[in-house]
């Protein structure tokens, strides 16, 4: 019975040694198909699906290969754009995601995993905002990604799974009611390079 715990703490260590570890930084372009809006102004409602717009995101990434298997967490900056009748709206977060992936053929491999966002800000060019209700959502991803060398490039689809609502204050200066649910629901086209 000793034995046992001596037995799994070196097939551990052995596991270990043959892993890889690695990192580096990514960037990419976020294509987000952003949420809903409601502008409530005197006793008309007008509701809509905000259009989305085109983003980025700038991060780091860690990597830890266990044969065919890895785990990457990556820790990015991501900025995208939405409208509603002309009128823009920014949002600023930082996005956690989690991934872990099954290498297949070579290069390419498939991952999945949790992702935690966490917003810094909105904004927009003519209505005001009050802040955030929910800072933090958790969400999920799915992607496949390809490694040439130093480079590898991923496409990858993430859902956010709870609101991150704000209400509305005015528009164009005129006081009004609603709510903004900006919940993530992008693809995204990434670029990493291993810096070890």
């Amino acid at each position: 019975m000793k034995l046992r715990p001596i037995f799994f703490l070196l097939v551990f260590s052995t596991q270990l040694s043959f892993s890889q570890f690695e990192y580096g930084l990514k960037g990419g372009l976020n294509f987000d198909s952003s949420g809903d809006i409601v502008v409530v102004a005197d006793q008309l409602q007008k509701e809509g699906t905000l259009d989305g717009k085109t983003g980025y995101h700038l991060g780091v990434y860690a990597e830890v290969d266990f044969l065919i298997f890895y785990l990457r967490p990556e820790l990015q900056y991501t900025k995208v754009s939405s409208q509603f009748e002309n009128q823009s709206i920014n949002t600023s977060r930082i996005e956690l995601p989690v991934s872990f992936g099954l290498k297949l053929l070579g290069p390419v491999s498939l991952f999945l995993g949790p992702t935690a966002f966490f917003s810094l800000s909105q904004d927009s060019n003519e209505l005001t905002l009050d802040k955030i209700q929910n800072k933090t959502s958790l969400g999920l991803h799915i992607g496949a990604r390809l490694k040439l060398g130093p480079v590898g490039v991923d496409l990858r689809y993430e859902k956010g799974l709870s609101a991150m609502e704000s209400k509305l204050l005015s528009q164009a200066g005129v006081p009004v009611g609603g709510q903004i649910n900006t919940q993530p629901n992008q693809f995204t086209v990434g670029v990493s390079f291993k810096l070890n």
